[in-house]
């Protein structure tokens, strides 16, 4: 019964939004037109001056993928002007990065998105990108109160609010990694294809503040250990990390737990347990947990932000996924990690349609030889 009344709010809700997102385009899907001078380069042959990147999403890997694109075009174009729109702890991924030039804080509250756009709308950006797949009404509104002179989006050639559109299955293809779809978007803009690099930044200001930390870890080598994804359901349990620490005993490799808010409590069991276990107490937001990857020799995580901070350091990774891709069916595909080094475990399904992956449901025994595999490498 339960899953039943599950299922009619589902349909309701999807019902719902189909409405709502109808309205909203009918109200905010206009836009003065400029004139696209077509060329081979529409930075040049446009004039683009400056440009606003939308992530209002508060994603930190996705953010932490995008770095790449304000890094490319700061390479060819040092003079462009890069603001960016962005939320919560998506904030301290990019907020000592040079390539952007001014940082939005975006909040969900309709009053303080129309207060922003117009805040926007003063600086008057040439360029508006917008990653989007689905425009839920509130980004309509914003983009179009943004004024920008242009607005770049995904699959948009049936919008009046967009100039120019990214084209999937043309300029790229949904199975491909999300670095090859960013790519579209810069050789939209202009860029060459032979000049991109693909790889990540992330800025830390203060990289001694484990210096103490680590210095009192004996063994020769580091591996970080993520217990947590997005939900209870993609994280480990205390017994899959026990399970994980037990494969590392004996094997001269330090394992450094990482957590986030007041989880590290629920962890120092494994290090009052575990002599080769080790927690910093004061990991405060991402970047903490970016400078412990930076410091280490391995990571292993399940699929979230954490392998694209490891991607970005060119760690050895190991990544546990939900299996056939997830949702999509290509989740392994594009948000793989990116390192030189790395392997996907895929979990069990769900038994049920209505029940959730487990991600601890991945085969003990090729776990373990991932690691062994991992650490001789």
């Amino acid at each position: 019964m339960k899953n039943f009344f599950k299922k009619i709010n589902r349909i309701f809700q999807d019902y719902m939004r189909e409405k709502r997102l109808k309205i909203g385009k009918v109200i905010w899907d206009k836009k003065e037109k400029t004139n696209i001078v077509k060329g081979d380069n529409f930075i040049k042959d446009n004039n683009i001056k400056s440009i606003l990147f939308l992530r209002y999403d508060g994603k930190i890997g996705d953010m932490i993928v995008n770095s790449l694109m304000f890094r490319e075009i700061k390479k060819v174009y040092p003079d462009i002007k890069i603001g960016l729109v962005a939320r919560g702890a998506a904030i301290d991924i990019v907020k000592n990065n040079p390539n952007v030039n001014e940082i939005y804080e975006y909040h969900k509250d309709r009053k303080k998105i129309k207060d922003l756009a117009l805040k926007i709308k003063e600086e008057k950006y040439d360029l508006l990108i917008d990653f989007s797949e689905m425009l839920r009404v509130n980004q309509m509104m914003l983009i179009n109160l943004c004024g920008a002179r242009f607005n770049l989006g995904l699959d948009r050639n049936n919008w009046n609010l967009f100039d120019i559109s990214v084209e999937s299955e043309k300029d790229f293809k949904w199975t491909e990694h999300i670095t090859k779809r960013y790519l579209a978007y810069l050789l939209k803009l202009g860029l060459k294809k032979e000049e991109v690099d693909l790889s990540y930044d992330i800025y830390i200001k203060d990289n001694s503040k484990y210096s103490e930390f680590l210095s009192q870890i004996k063994e020769k080598k580091k591996l970080i250990l993520n217990p947590y994804g997005a939900s209870k359901h993609k994280s480990f349990s205390i017994e899959s990390l026990e399970n994980i620490i037990n494969y590392l005993k004996d094997r001269d490799i330090a394992i450094i737990l990482v957590y986030f808010g007041d989880k590290y409590k629920e962890l120092e069991v494994l290090k009052r347990k575990y002599t080769h276990v080790y927690i910093p107490k004061n990991i405060n937001n991402i970047l903490d947990t970016a400078l412990l990857i930076k410091e280490s020799d391995f990571v292993l995580s399940p699929d979230t932000s954490i392998v694209h901070i490891a991607s970005t350091f060119n760690k050895n990774i190991i990544a546990v996924y939900p299996p056939n891709g997830g949702k999509y069916g290509v989740d392994h595909l594009v948000w793989a990690p990116n390192s030189d080094y790395t392997r996907v475990i895929f979990c069990k399904d769900k038994s049920g349609s209505y029940d959730e992956i487990d991600i601890n449901t991945f085969e003990p025994n090729e776990m373990k030889e991932e690691i062994l595999k991992m650490i001789n490498h």
